[in-house]
């Protein structure tokens, strides 16, 4: 997956992303996100890693940060209860809800864009990435089921970490008896961090 590719894409994701909050039919986005649910049965979570435009901004924070050194605070642990994603999951349908049934113009996506950016500005990306963003318990779902994934090939893997350090979302898990990483399709985001980050391209998107 070339990164000049990606780069377009996202931005021009992007820029589609503000024109519709500036012409007020953010509403609009959701079919895209909508189309994104369904795709990701076949293909991951690729929503999350070239469309978002709150990942693109995160991403951009990331660079940024590496460049000038600052580091982030971790994920506080009562963050990581798991009632705390369904909680997030809960309020954004309430809000939509809330839309459809009153036709009152709520401001839900440039909001959650807003949280999303303050919050990663603070903390690693992952509290953001597996724990609160609502689209992603949603992505979730069907991108555990996605037939193409990244995966880690045991005969070149060195069992390094780098891919687990570099992952966003923690999607790369090294748990029980497990002797290679492995990359859980529900939370990663075909991001291709991991797989760039890997050196010895034991990685690739399958």
């Amino acid at each position: 997956m070339g990164r000049y590719f990606k780069f377009f894409l996202q931005a021009t994701f992007f820029c589609l992303f503000a024109v519709l909050v500036i012409a007020g039919k953010i509403q609009v986005w959701m079919l895209v996100f909508m189309g994104s649910l369904f795709a990701a049965l076949l293909l991951g979570r690729v929503y999350c890693g070239w469309i978002c435009p709150i990942n693109t901004g995160i991403e951009w924070i990331d660079r940024l940060y590496k460049h000038l050194g600052i580091k982030r605070k971790p994920v506080p642990s009562w963050i990581k209860k798991p009632f705390i994603r369904y909680i997030m999951l809960t309020l954004f349908l309430i809000a939509f809800v809330t839309v459809f049934v009153t036709g009152k113009r709520l401001p839900v996506l440039p909001v959650l864009f807003i949280i999303g950016i303050m919050l990663n500005l603070l903390f690693v990306p992952s509290l953001w990435h597996r724990y609160l963003c609502p689209y992603g318990v949603l992505l979730h779902i069907t991108g555990f089921f996605a037939r193409k994934s990244y995966k880690v090939d045991a005969d070149k893997c060195i069992k390094c970490e780098i891919c687990k350090k570099a992952c966003p979302a923690e999607a790369v898990e090294m748990k029980g008896n497990a002797v290679f990483p492995e990359i859980k399709p529900g939370f990663c985001l075909v991001c291709s961090a991991c797989s760039d980050a890997c050196p010895k391209k034991a990685i690739s998107y399958k």
